[in-house]
């Protein structure tokens, strides 16, 4: 695949609306706990997603870097109707999340999950093999 277009987004599983939207597929992507399909790393590698996953407070965090053509087979309100769980790159091209975490790019090599955790006023990621 040669360059694919390329959407960033976040979800949140602690409140359905404001942190994820009250649709679908998002409610059966991350609205149970304990079977969130981005937590989910063969589920996460079948859609050759890269997926972040970090803690904020007691929710799960999930930066999602996906290619459009997924997202607009997928989950395409995503490009319309609920844009606010989009993000974007800065002045430098580096993504980050609403509380400063971070973003895979997205390659093939860097398809899968990873975690993130917040150590002394600092993000620090790694990958769980």
């Amino acid at each position: 695949m040669t360059n694919p277009e390329i959407i960033y987004f976040e979800l949140n599983n602690w409140a359905r609306g404001k942190d994820y939207p009250d649709a679908e597929p998002f409610i059966s992507w991350i609205g149970n706990d304990s079977k969130i399909s981005f937590s989910n790393d063969k589920w996460v590698k079948e859609n050759k997603l890269c997926v972040v996953e970090s803690m904020i407070d007691m929710s799960s965090n999930f930066c999602i870097t996906a290619i459009k053509e997924w997202v607009e087979v997928n989950c395409p309100e995503l490009l319309t109707k609920y844009r606010e769980f989009l993000r974007f790159s800065d002045e430098d091209e580096d993504v980050y999340g609403q509380w400063g975490n971070h973003f895979k790019e997205w390659s093939e090599d860097n398809i899968g999950l990873y975690y993130e955790y917040y150590e002394k006023n600092q993000w620090i990621e790694w990958i769980e093999e």
